[in-house]
């Protein structure tokens, strides 16, 4: 090779070197974290509704199917579902009703919105309904939707006391009926808002605490995928007044 054309040859593997270096990188999925309390301030005791939501954006044509979604809660509220009646979640399937839940022991509703690629149905509106546990040592998570096929499932969502700069966390294992809902339709949540504001014999199932003097209390996310797309996380604040 001459050495005119080993120099253009050079050149060019540096300005092609150059380039890759230039382009951006591909985005992986993103997510976010919010949440909100009512009343924002209250002296210990009161009852309090909490507002939770995330969203999932997907990028670059990552399927991103939940598999499992971890919540961390402020430490400045507590949790009283020890108190609260409970029902569970296979009270719910057996009768795809629920007519079996004992009263008080619905604490909260919310919705979802999704997307099913495969089917070509997108934006799918959900409802989500929220009951207190056995023990209040769970959440009962029930979904429903319609389109593009019948959802209608409960499952146990587990929540724990933690320490240190959080509360309480709640691990949300998927059902795999609720990731793939038909022979390779697998559903995408995008988001997903919930309100817990119930109260039992004079009681709240959240209840203030203390506001901490930033006025900001943090929540966390966490969110792992089916298929593609890598985890990720969040970090959010709910505000209060002290």
């Amino acid at each position: 090779m001459s050495r005119t054309r080993a120099g253009r040859t050079l050149a060019a593997a540096a300005a092609t070197a150059l380039l890759l270096a230039a382009a951006p990188a591909a985005q992986a999925t993103q997510s976010t974290i919010s949440g909100k309390i009512s009343p924002n301030k209250g002296k210990p005791g009161t009852p309090l509704a909490l507002t939770i939501g995330f969203t999932i954006t997907r990028e670059n044509g990552e399927n991103n199917t939940l598999r499992q979604v971890v919540l961390d809660f402020p430490p400045n509220a507590v949790a009283n579902g020890a108190k609260f009646p409970s029902c569970t979640p296979e009270a719910i399937n057996a009768r795809r009703s629920f007519n079996s839940c004992a009263k008080g022991s619905l604490i909260g509703r919310g919705s979802l919105i999704a997307d099913v690629p495969a089917a070509d149905v997108f934006n799918v509106p959900g409802k989500v309904t929220l009951f207190n546990g056995a023990g209040g040592k769970s959440i009962t998570v029930h979904i429903y939707a319609e389109n593009p096929v019948l959802i209608s499932q409960a499952f146990s969502a587990p929540l724990r006391k933690t320490g240190g700069r959080y509360g309480y966390k709640l691990t949300a294992n998927i059902p795999d009926t609720l990731q793939e809902i038909a022979d390779g339709w697998f559903a995408e949540v995008k988001r997903f808002s919930t309100t817990v504001n119930a109260k039992w014999r004079g009681r709240g199932y959240i209840e203030a605490k203390r506001c901490p003097k930033s006025g900001r209390a943090p929540i966390a996310g966490a969110f792992d995928f089916l298929r593609e797309a890598s985890p990720t996380s969040a970090l959010g604040f709910v505000t209060c007044k002290p």
